[in-house]
């Protein structure tokens, strides 16, 4: 079936009406201070398996355990490294969200190869003994200090969970400090410098941890608190540290009395001059700003958010106050919209070199979806309304809500996965990296088109990139050692999302060699640090560009001393940041482009109907490539 642009009209409007969440019924949070457990969804995990959440790795382990308390975190870690076996534990969830190995105690795969039998694994070892700690268990509030505003939860309790317990407690988490998705855990954002935004400002759940109870491998339970000079040392490790050190399982973090933020989403913005327009948002209105933003429509959206305090007698120039508006784009869709979503993309990627008969009807389709997604409010109140100037709770502005199996981000289910891709790169690099991306995006669309225009002449069909957006997300400099944001520098997160069929695992995404391509100028050009959970591993194993000589040769340092005082067996390091401290890699492997390990060196890294070749943009860097094979009946 081919989907022309009348009906995707008709589509983007069954696409706005799903978006509803629950019964449209208004209901006031009043939560214990115990709340339920919860558990990210996962499609097949078993005793020894976990996958991630966006089905890209998958992990085996030799024993999985689920501790309830901290003694027992302890006392599970005398169990294991008491024998006289290597022994490596790394604590996690089921359906972590994650698409790097550092989750991983044991084998990292590829859960691509697996729904098709390709290829070899990778790391593990028989030598040793691979423990995963679940501790989806640990999520209970430990404490609450309503005079100084503090609150103690357990490592495995999720982001909403936690502005449940805030909001019960008369408290905010700080606009611009949660990451966007809702079903993270406070122990994945805090140990891998996950963030949301804020110039200058608070933008991250770790810049408000003010002490942290973990267990390192002397099974010794420590302390932190950052009013000391040992705690401040530690804490400095353990926030963005990746359980280097040991498996963390409270925070207590400073709040805020509560408060409401107003959110205003401004749409259709021109990206001719968007980082010097960004810069006057930033400085003038307020530090807490979040950009989707399509180089290839020259357009971007803005989503502004202003904290202000819990007011009474609200003024009329004030926008309205939606006591149950929250961010919106965790919710359920419609069966209908993810069949016809998940027959449009895999027909679209299936046709690889454009040569199918109804190539100019397909991309017009893809066009279609982008604007459209791109046009989506980020915030709905309960009954469906979308809210693009209004007030909200500010435990609600930025983290999203709950998150059921039919979620529009857990793509998997409308038969598409999400690639994500994002690095920390320094704000006042911005303006420079922005133009190299429009020059990457337009160059290699441009020679799709020059394929299409042979077919149906001179500018007929406009190539697009697969639906989704590039992000801009802003941040403050820290002291905490490996946090990608590390530095005195205020930073900025450049993420890519797009979407790719999961109908067709083997092969690359549309336009896959444009993200190839970015990764690596980021990476190398600019510096980038990437983030901890949302790359593949051949960004942390490139054969030139190393990630840990972006770092500050002293953090490093700093790392590896107080590793070898709490884990001198290193029973807590991946092998995956083994690579990174010896600078190895990457393993080339048949078609390790096409799934995710490597960047290219020959052909046979990519899948078939590719060759490995030089980025037309940027040529310094390997990419995989469509071989052209139309040829018009006139040359034949």
């Amino acid at each position: 079936m081919c989907w022309g642009v009348g009906t995707w009209a008709a589509l983007f409007t069954l696409l706005a009406s799903s978006f509803v969440s629950g019964d449209g019924v208004a209901r006031n949070i009043n939560l214990p201070s115990r709340v339920i457990v919860s558990e990210a969804f996962s499609h097949s995990d078993t005793g020894t398996t976990l996958y991630s959440s966006d089905n890209y790795l998958k992990c085996t382990s030799d024993v999985h355990v689920t501790p309830r308390t901290t003694q027992e975190v302890s006392d599970l870690i005398q169990l294991y490294t008491s024998r006289h076996r290597r022994v490596k534990i790394r604590a996690t969830r089921r359906g972590f969200h994650s698409s790097a190995g550092f989750v991983c105690s044991g084998r990292r795969d590829s859960s691509k190869k697996e729904h098709r039998g390709v290829g070899a694994r990778n790391g593990g070892g028989d030598d040793v003994v691979a423990v995963t700690m679940l501790l989806h268990l640990m999520n209970h509030v430990v404490d609450v200090d309503e005079e100084r505003r503090k609150v103690t939860v357990e490592a495995g309790m999720t982001l909403l969970e936690l502005a449940h317990v805030a909001e019960a407690n008369a408290m905010s988490v700080p606009a611009g400090a949660f990451s966007m998705y809702a079903n993270l855990t406070v122990g994945g954002v805090v140990m891998a410098s996950a963030h949301g935004s804020g110039l200058g400002s608070v933008s991250s759940l770790g810049d408000l941890v003010r002490m942290v109870k973990w267990v390192n491998a002397k099974r010794e339970v420590i302390v932190s608190d950052v009013g000391t000079e040992r705690g401040e040392r530690e804490v400095r490790a353990l926030v963005g540290g990746l359980g280097l050190l040991g498996i963390a399982t409270e925070f207590t973090f400073q709040l805020q009395e509560n408060s409401r933020t107003m959110v205003e989403t401004r749409k259709g913005l021109r990206d001719v001059d968007m980082v010097a327009d960004l810069k006057r948002v930033l400085s003038l209105e307020t530090p807490h700003v979040i950009v989707h933003w399509r180089p290839d429509f020259g357009t971007y959206k803005a989503v502004l958010l202003t904290q202000v305090g819990d007011v009474r007698g609200i003024s009329a120039a004030t926008p309205k106050f939606y006591p149950n508006g929250k961010r919106s784009s965790d919710t359920p869709i419609d069966n209908r919209i993810a069949g016809v979503w998940s027959e449009l993309m895999a027909t679209w990627e299936e046709d690889a070199a454009e040569e199918s008969d109804s190539a100019d009807m397909l991309n017009a389709d893809i066009c279609s979806l982008g604007e459209a997604m791109l046009s989506m409010s980020l915030h709905k109140d309960a009954d469906g309304t979308p809210i693009d100037h209004g007030m909200l709770r500010t435990n609600y502005a930025m983290v999203s809500g709950d998150c059921s199996p039919k979620c529009l981000y857990n793509v998997h289910h409308m038969g598409t996965f999400t690639e994500d891709t994002e690095f920390t790169i320094k704000f006042s690099e911005l303006e420079e990296w922005v133009q190299d991306v429009k020059t990457v995006v337009k160059t290699e669309l441009a020679e799709v088109e020059a394929r299409l225009s042979k077919r149906y002449g001179e500018g007929k069909v406009k190539r697009c990139m697969p639906p989704g957006y590039f992000w801009l997300r802003f941040g403050q400099g820290n002291s905490n050692l490996l946090s990608t944001s590390t530095g005195s520098e205020n930073v900025v997160y450049v993420q890519w999302t797009h979407l790719h069929s999961a109908m067709v695992p083997n092969k690359l995404s549309k336009q896959s060699s444009i993200a190839e391509t970015l990764e690596q100028l980021t990476l190398c050009k600019y510096k980038g640090r990437p983030h901890w959970g949302k790359n593949h591993e051949r960004v942390f194993r490139h054969p030139n560009c190393k990630v840990m000589e972006n770092f500050p040769t002293t953090n490093v340092v700093d790392l590896l001393e107080l590793q070898l005082h709490h884990d001198p067996d290193k029973v807590f390091e991946p092998e995956l940041f083994g690579h990174l401290v010896q600078k190895t890699g990457p393993g080339y492997s048949d078609l390790c482009t096409g799934h995710f390990w490597c960047y290219c060196e020959g052909d046979s890294h990519c899948p078939g109907g590719y060759a490995c070749g030089d980025s037309p943009s940027f040529p310094e860097y390997k990419i995989c490539k469509v071989i052209e094979t139309y040829q018009q009946d006139a040359e034949l």
